[in-house]
């Protein structure tokens, strides 16, 4: 078993070349995995750091053609998880991340580079029709994009491809899987207001909102040649990613898949200041409550209040679905436990212990813990949030809060 890393193009999903990366770091997430005072969900995003490459290591039979194939933009770099099967079988392995090369340093014996992921790639894309921005009359931008009667994630495909595939050399080898499914909600997007119309920006304020759904880019091998991105959300009724399988991991003292086991604990928020779009007294304003905890009987909790800012929301309905959502997200003590893997470790029927490229963040995970003081011995139901590790076997497991059991 063993990582293998793979340059490709970026617009395309043409995989060219192996490169050995002999040092990385990388990491896999579904939403915000941190157990924070305020969090927001944000959107899955994937990252791969910390690369730098001797010359030698680059495909390429001059050093011209060396350099052209790490182009930043142009190239991106794709890792995967290889078993024993799939080396045997000369295959490429399951996918884990996908990354474009970004800024790049050069010197005489290596290369260094940053990579982006597909989410940061939209981070410089915006929601503007081709040949509508500034051919109003005396140069204004009256145009608006008003997509109704869509699920969030069918706007959120929609959005993608009208930043992606409808825009000329815009195409990213993404699939914008929902795109016409069919809803209850309604957005409007203004040509003038460009400075708040960022791909990125957009897709995260649906997933922040209350109900928001999980989305995901997650990439895959549609043949041994090509890489393409899966665009996956959580659907209206159903906001959460990969609920239909349940994976099953184990902690015991010399025993189990989990090592490393850590448990954080946190309090609980009852009240959100939220404020929005203008200034001084014109500013909108909102405000979300919660306060089960503080008048249950014979329990003293002391209130706890926290602020929510959001300049760019102009509309008082979506800040209070804001603050509301960020409510909900603490409005009750918190635990949140984390745990380390090694993917190399095989079960005593031979399998995988830690299934890497088979289990994504976002997917429903029983931890079956024993033995472990500063818990009860059970089962615990939780989603794997974040996976990260580096050119070791070694991955670090974060799973979602829950709600604190000892309080």
């Amino acid at each position: 078993m063993a990582w293998r890393s793979w340059v490709f193009e970026t617009m395309t999903g043409v995989i060219h070349a192996p490169i050995d990366l002999p040092k990385f770091a990388w990491s896999v997430d579904v939403s915000d995995s941190s157990l924070a005072t305020l969090k927001d969900k944000g959107v899955g995003d994937l990252d791969l750091s910390g690369v730098t490459v001797p010359w030698g290591s680059v495909p390429g039979d001059t050093m011209q053609a060396k350099r052209r194939i790490l182009t930043p933009d142009r190239y991106s770099i794709l890792l995967t998880w290889a078993s024993q099967h799939d080396l045997d079988m000369g295959l490429m392995g399951k996918p884990v991340v996908a990354a474009a090369i970004g800024v790049r340093t050069d010197t005489a014996i290596d290369t260094s580079f940053s990579l982006t992921s597909p989410f940061g790639l939209l981070d410089h894309r915006y929601l503007v029709r081709e040949g509508r921005y500034g051919t109003g009359k005396n140069g204004t931008s009256p145009d608006t994009i008003r997509l109704t009667n869509l699920s969030y994630r069918g706007i959120a495909s929609e959005i993608g491809w009208l930043c992606t595939d409808a825009k000329p050399s815009g195409a990213l080898p993404i699939d914008w899987t929902y795109r016409g499914e069919a809803g209850s909600r309604t957005r409007e997007y203004s040509a003038w207001d460009i400075q708040n119309n960022g791909c990125r920006k957009l897709l995260t304020d649906l997933s922040n909102i209350l109900n928001g759904p999980d989305m995901q880019f997650r990439p895959y091998l549609p043949d041994q040649s090509h890489v393409r991105f899966a665009f996956l959300a959580g659907s209206d009724s159903e906001i959460y990613l990969g609920q239909e399988e349940v994976h099953s991991l184990g902690y015991a003292p010399h025993a189990g898949a989990l090592d490393e086991l850590t448990v954080d604990h946190l309090g609980a928020v009852h009240r959100v200041y939220a404020s929005g779009a203008g200034t001084d007294a014109a500013q909108i304003t909102a405000f979300a409550e919660d306060r089960t905890l503080l008048r249950a009987p014979g329990i003293n909790w002391p209130l706890r209040e926290s602020t929510y800012s959001d300049s760019d929301t102009e509309d008082l309905a979506v800040l209070k679905a804001h603050a509301a959502g960020v409510l909900a997200a603490n409005d009750r003590p918190l635990m949140q436990i984390t745990a380390s893997v090694h993917a190399a470790d095989i079960d005593e029927g031979g399998a995988q212990s830690f299934p890497i490229g088979d289990i994504w963040p976002g997917e429903r995970v029983d931890l079956d813990i024993r033995d472990y003081p500063p818990l009860p011995d059970g089962v615990y139901s939780t989603r794997l949030m974040r996976m990260s590790g580096d050119n070791t076997n070694r991955i670090e497991l974060v799973f979602d809060v829950m709600e604190d059991i000892s309080v």
